[in-house]
């Protein structure tokens, strides 16, 4: 016979206490009082202090006025500018309610996604310079970007909902180049660009990079220093990039250099794939003397990983990035990504212009040299 379970009524919890109010953060008053200076329009031609100015004034730390200035960065009351500063960026016209006057222009910026699910840092350096050109330029000109995100495989679903939803004028399509896709939206009738990226399609605009020169230099200027053998770390998405391995292939036919295959490794721009990267290298024999990488984020993480084996960077191996992110003290060849951006509306807008009759628009932005401590001459046998 089962037991019979005694109830006993729940404590009274007696009088609710009154909780405690909370002092927002440094960075959430920080945040505040910005928000509040730009709404005033207290700086001088839009353009905000330095983050260590700011710091002094408000009395707190520069982490504390950055970690503020970036969420009004992501909600874009703010621009910041490499080498130029941290401007606010003006209010857009109204729209007129027209659909043929429409002032919207779309951008569809493709991600790619490392293996095993871990999100890849791939582009994110430079397609966010890119965007804060092209959203400069967009508001100069009064046009408004709208701006979507997707993986790269799940793009042409994502450009269909925006096509569906707004009336654009011209479409931007970032670090992507499907054709398929490509020739549908030109089947639309609606002007477009390729950015970052191109296709064989001469009635296509596109602006990008110069990768096949920038990669070029890189060798000759390895070359320059000495060096004879000289490996490259090329992003294992070689389709989407070809001009580096061809310029890095022409940079050693200028110098008179052989090409081996055995000198060339494919790897993810990871931690994981520096550490592969590495491997292949130190493994060769003759062992190269400068490793010449995809971009800076790859070239940083090799660094490390080499220090971690006891390499001497550069005395025992030179390193050198191929653009990208800063990175202090690295030798790299770097493009103005955001003026990229701008270009990429500037010539979008003259095909919004006369669409009829404008001629298709083929741009490559050049790269420069930048030298730093992780390149010498090779150290002698």
């Amino acid at each position: 016979m089962a037991r019979s379970r005694k109830h006993h009524p729940a404590p009274d919890p007696g009088p609710e206490l009154p909780r405690l109010d909370r002092r927002p953060s440094l960075a959430a008053q920080v945040e505040a009082i910005l928000r509040q200076a730009v709404a005033a329009g207290r700086f001088p031609e839009g353009r905000l202090p330095t983050e260590v100015e700011l710091a002094e004034q408000l009395g707190v730390s520069r982490e504390t006025v950055r970690l503020a200035a970036e969420v009004l960065q992501r909600e874009g009351l703010l621009v910041k500018i490499r080498r130029r500063g941290t401007f606010t960026r003006p209010p857009l016209p109204a729209l007129p309610a027209q659909a043929g006057s429409s002032t919207l222009l779309g951008y569809m910026q493709a991600d790619y996604p490392a293996v095993q699910g871990q999100e890849q840092a791939v582009t994110r350096a430079i397609s966010g310079l890119m965007l804060q050109g092209a959203n400069e330029e967009a508001g100069r000109a009064g046009f408004e970007l709208v701006v979507r995100h997707a993986p790269h495989l799940q793009l042409r679903e994502a450009f269909q909902q925006l096509y569906r939803k707004v009336t654009l004028r011209g479409v931007i399509f970032a670090s992507y180049g499907e054709e398929k896709l490509i020739r549908r939206v030109v089947g639309l009738g609606l002007p477009m660009l390729l950015l970052d990226h191109d296709l064989r399609l001469p009635q296509i605009n596109s602006v990008r990079d110069d990768s096949f020169e920038g990669a070029r230099q890189a060798v000759r200027f390895l070359a320059s220093l000495g060096h004879r053998r000289i490996a490259f770390a090329n992003w294992r998405q070689a389709d989407l990039n070809p001009w580096r391995l061809a310029g890095y292939t022409q940079g050693l036919r200028d110098a008179g250099l052989p090409r081996r295959s055995r000198n060339v490794v494919h790897v993810e721009l990871t931690a994981r794939g520096a550490g592969q990267a590495v491997e292949h290298v130190l493994a060769l024999a003759p062992r190269p003397t400068a490793l010449y990488c995809f971009n800076n984020t790859l070239a940083r993480l090799a660094i490390e990983e080499l220090h971690r084996r006891g390499v001497r960077v550069p005395q025992e191996l030179s390193v050198m990035g191929g653009g990208g992110e800063e990175v202090p003290g690295l030798t790299c060849h770097q493009a103005d990504r955001y003026q990229v951006g701008r270009t990429a509306v500037q010539v979008l807008l003259r095909a919004v212009a006369d669409p009829a009759g404008h001629t298709p628009e083929h741009l490559l932005s050049p790269h420069a040299i930048r030298t730093g401590g992780t390149t010498a001459a090779p150290a002698r046998p």
